[in-house]
């Protein structure tokens, strides 16, 4: 299949896109600096409820609903129903977006990035398996298959770093090489339509079936390479979801699919915003429970990890600020009314969190 990007270098496409190309690149950059000035224990709180936000978007996309509760007490073997097949996705989901958080800005398109985001991941369950343990799900992927799609994106990408161009034909036979020529293509385009580019062609060209929701991690990643998003990684997957003004479908023209997609952009970098004024407000109001107490006092820390952590439990505020289980209750009681919200909703194993 071909991409052709022609259409947007015509005057009509660029008026058509000017508006929402400068709004979402503000409204990106904006949030890019207030979470590098931030204090890091907010900024840190923001950036690991994105993540977590941005996986369950992705599996509502692909008509899976998992709830956030659920995502983030499976991730401290704390569930109070048994994982299903939705909830494993999203967790493969959420690993894959902090692995490429965690990398250099331009790892993602590394040979080794690559891999990762064009090849299919062995932990995560297809989506036609039916039944069994998320372990025996994930046993049951085709390592072969994905031995051999690991192999030709290897040899793409180190045929591509060498200087040898893609050949047209392969470029048309294989999606992974079309949607890398089309990222070739976009180097001299802004930033944040680049990375509109890179994400509606990953969806019409699909070269990673069945791992829709790599598309929006590409461009996200794509966005940090280009330094339009040097304190966090976009949560692109969400603002896809809440994006109201403009459903993506390829039957639209691309300059109206691309401009729809710049909203995403743009909503993406506003919830996030909104999420760190909300993480903001919580510490406040959390800390006026700490006037007047010791200087000795545990209990701003406890605030800390509260703002900084999904999910707290007793055994785990121990750990973190080398108290007793009873201080930590103790704490948590002094914290009345601003104690942030009881998850499990039992009486013993219980956790705590700002989700």
């Amino acid at each position: 299949m071909v991409y052709d990007l022609d259409t947007i270098r015509l005057p009509a496409a660029w008026r058509r896109l000017a508006a929402p190309l400068d709004v979402a690149s503000d409204e990106l950059v904006r949030l890019d600096e207030r979470l590098a000035r931030a204090d890091p224990v907010l900024a840190e709180g923001a950036r690991a409820r994105a993540h977590l936000f941005d996986a369950q978007a992705a599996l509502h996309l692909e008509g899976e609903l998992v709830a956030l509760e659920d995502l983030v007490l499976h991730e401290a073997a704390m569930d109070v129903r048994r994982p299903d097949l939705a909830l494993g996705r999203a967790v493969a989901v959420l690993a894959e977006r902090r692995r490429l958080a965690a990398a250099a800005p331009g790892w993602a398109f590394s040979a080794e990035g690559w891999a990762l985001l064009a090849g299919s991941d062995p932990r995560m369950p297809d989506d036609d398996e039916g039944g069994g343990s998320l372990e025996a799900d994930a046993v049951d992927d085709n390592f072969a298959a994905i031995d051999r799609l690991l192999a030709r994106t290897r040899r793409t990408l180190a045929a591509h770093e060498a200087g040898a161009p893609i050949p047209a034909g392969a470029a048309e036979d294989d999606p992974v090489a079309a949607w890398r020529r089309v990222l070739d293509e976009t180097r001299d385009l802004p930033a944040v339509l680049a990375a509109a580019v890179a994400l509606d062609a990953w969806l019409v060209l699909d070269p990673a079936p069945r791992q829709g929701h790599r598309g929006p991690l590409a461009a996200a990643a794509l966005l940090r390479a280009r330094g339009k998003a040097r304190a966090h990684l976009p949560a692109l997957a969400l603002g896809l979801l809440r994006e109201s003004r403009a459903r993506w479908s390829r039957a639209l023209p691309l300059p109206e699919r691309l401009a729809g997609l710049l909203g995403a952009v743009e909503t993406a970098a506003r919830l996030m915003a909104r999420d760190l004024d909300r993480l903001a407000l919580a510490r406040e109001v959390m800390l006026r429970a700490c006037a007047g107490r010791r200087r000795t006092s545990r209990l701003p820390q406890l605030v800390d990890l509260f703002v900084g952590t999904p999910l707290i439990t007793v055994a785990s505020a121990a750990r973190a600020l080398a108290v007793t289980p009873q201080a930590v209750e103790g704490m948590l009681a002094e914290l009345g009314s601003a104690r942030p919200r009881e998850l499990t909703e039992r009486r013993r194993y219980r956790a705590w969190g700002i989700v």
